[in-house]
């Protein structure tokens, strides 16, 4: 073999194993996330430590300092990529003839829907309290967003004339995000109001809400 062709076979071997080095990474990252989903809805931010964590992947507990910097950085990559999810979350219904039914059908979804979130949606208010640092962190990378199924339901009724030219769509959405944190803080964690009386008021929410609307 001429020197010519080793110098064109090296950078093709070391590309090689770089993309196994990424796809090796990738994989221990979804590993991690997925148990610190578990460890942490089972133990809480301030009982899960990095050594359960790791365990429980099935990988050396010094990569979530290197993938993520911590455990706080777990934690905080969870969020974002349970905020990715709710991006891309199909809505389940049918769309809707008018403002209000669309957003009675959508608030009934989003506080109907339980899993994971739940838990983890304690600790962070938690750290939120408790934490400054944390907080911050949250805020930055983490900010309130504008559902873009919901918002794309929205923009056909207002081309069908359902809702006024002067409604500004992107409000109704961060209105009705901003209702639903508050409504999974006070109600649903601290008051543990039970789910028919949370829907029972979030609809009336959206009764009163539209009317003012589109005035």
């Amino acid at each position: 073999m001429s020197e010519t062709s080793q110098l064109k076979t090296t950078p093709d071997e070391g590309a090689e194993g770089q993309n196994g080095k990424k796809r090796d990474r990738s994989a221990s990252e979804e590993r991690l996330i997925a148990a610190g989903i578990e460890i942490f809805s089972k133990h809480g931010y301030n009982g899960a430590t990095t050594k359960m964590i790791a365990k429980k992947a099935d990988v050396n507990e010094s990569l979530i300092g290197r993938y993520f910097d911590g455990k706080e950085g777990l934690l905080l990559s969870i969020i974002e990529r349970f905020i990715e999810d709710r991006r891309t979350e199909e809505l389940p219904y049918p769309a809707q003839e008018t403002l209000a039914a669309e957003l009675e059908q959508y608030i009934t979804f989003k506080l109907s829907t339980k899993d994971d979130r739940d838990c983890l949606g304690r600790i962070i208010i938690v750290q939120c309290l408790t934490d400054n640092k944390f907080r911050k962190k949250a805020l930055e990378r983490i900010p309130m967003f504008t559902d873009p199924n919901l918002l794309k339901r929205l923009e056909i009724l207002q081309n069908d004339g359902k809702i006024p030219e002067s409604v500004t769509l992107t409000d109704i959405c961060q209105d009705l995000e901003a209702y639903i944190h508050g409504v999974f803080l006070f109600d649903i964690l601290l008051a543990e109001v039970p789910e028919k009386e949370v829907l029972s008021r979030a609809l009336r929410f959206v009764g009163r809400y539209t009317q003012g609307c589109c005035r």
